[in-house]
């Protein structure tokens, strides 16, 4: 049986433009679950007001692992990468070892919650 709602990958990318305004449809997070454990899509960091990578660009994404116990510092999550641009996430293999956009259109992947 099919868990993932999504129908495309540019249905899921077209909701994550770094805006949020959910009567659009559009969201700035999503938990979802994959491979029996918790995870994180992120539009801009969680932890911080803005976040560059080492070449100078600015995170405008990230994919965290949920934490099965808080941090000392109270965060539930960690980061696993930050991301410049939705390409760049798409292709990341923090998760698994497979690349996001094969990761968020599984079949098995259930979307738990958007923000």
């Amino acid at each position: 049986m099919r868990k993932n709602e999504y129908n495309s990958l540019e249905e899921f990318t077209s909701q994550y433009i770094g805006e949020w305004d959910p009567s659009d449809g559009h969201w700035l997070g999503l938990d979802f679950e994959y491979n029996g454990k918790e995870w994180r899509f992120q539009t801009f960091p969680m932890y911080k007001k803005e976040s560059f990578l080492p070449n100078g660009r600015e995170a405008i994404y990230g994919l965290y692992e949920k934490l099965e116990f808080p941090t000392s510092d109270g965060h539930d999550y960690k980061i696993l990468g930050e991301y410049a641009t939705m390409d760049e996430v798409l292709e990341s293999t923090v998760i698994c070892n497979t690349p996001f956009r094969i990761v968020i259109m599984d079949d098995d992947t259930e979307l738990l919650g958007q923000d």
